[in-house]
């Protein structure tokens, strides 16, 4: 007999929970569930970092094309693909294939993981793709990623101005970098304050709607960093804070 990945006792808790609410929802067993990590785009991408959160989809394949997505913390808001009107949560997902999924995202979109592209990995996951974003890990030793989310949201894009680096130094290309584009207000204080407590380079994310920041700090400064940071903003941030690891997705049957 085959056993509900919902119901199967050694899997991690959270990979349990979304097949466990795709069953509630829909009153059948999910045939699969699949994982992708968040992305912590640097440098307008040009280095990518992978995240251990990310976003976890579970569900069933469908032959009439059509890409039903239902959030776990939002089971209200449901995305029917293709469409121009579509929730927010779902907003930079494409529709190549039929499917009803789940959706868990860790983390709220705009918060510097790009959370939409992690959940367009899981779909994609789920749809029998098997293309993969490229980040690897950093050769960082003693040192941090600190993400900043500033809890700033904002309608209106923002735009990356070109940009060219030498990578050898992170640090300084991130500095670099954050002094091309045209950061916000709030983007350019934390940049400063990290800069200030000693960070070894620091530069805003582009994230949409988001206007989060990044630090490339030593580990034993990290809570300098924040301390400084929260002290500089009007509103507390949001920290995650990164010690790069290898790329990883998951995908169950």
């Amino acid at each position: 007999m085959t056993v509900d990945i919902a119901d199967r006792p050694e899997l991690a808790p959270e990979l349990r929970l979304v097949p466990h609410a795709f069953r509630r929802t829909f009153g059948r067993p999910a045939q699969g569930v699949w994982y992708a990590p968040g992305v912590l785009n640097l440098l307008g991408g040009a280095v990518r970092v992978p995240a251990k959160w990310g976003a976890i989809v579970a569900g069933d394949l469908r032959d009439d094309g059509v890409l039903e997505l239902v959030s776990v913390n939002r089971p209200a808001e449901r995305a029917v693909l293709p469409s121009d009107d579509v929730p927010a949560w779902a907003r930079g997902v494409r529709a190549r294939g039929g499917a009803t999924l789940m959706c868990s995202v860790d983390l709220p979109h705009g918060s510097g993981l790009s959370a939409s592209e992690a959940l367009n990995a899981a779909v994609g996951l789920a749809l029998g793709e098997v293309d993969q974003p490229d980040p690897g890990p950093l050769d960082l030793p003693g040192q941090r990623l600190l993400v900043v989310d500033t809890r700033i949201r904002r309608g209106q894009p923002q735009e990356e101005c070109p940009f060219e680096q030498d990578f050898q130094d992170l640090g300084a290309a991130l500095t670099a970098y954050h002094h091309a584009q045209n950061p916000d207000p709030e983007q350019d204080a934390v940049v400063q304050a990290a800069l200030e407590a000693g960070a070894r380079g620091a530069s805003m994310l582009v994230d949409p709607p988001g206007r989060p920041a990044v630090a490339l700090v030593d580990a034993d400064l990290v809570p300098a960093v924040k301390k400084a940071i929260t002290k500089a903003v009007e509103i507390p941030p949001r920290y995650l804070t990164i010690t790069p690891a290898p790329f990883k997705t998951t995908a169950l049957r």
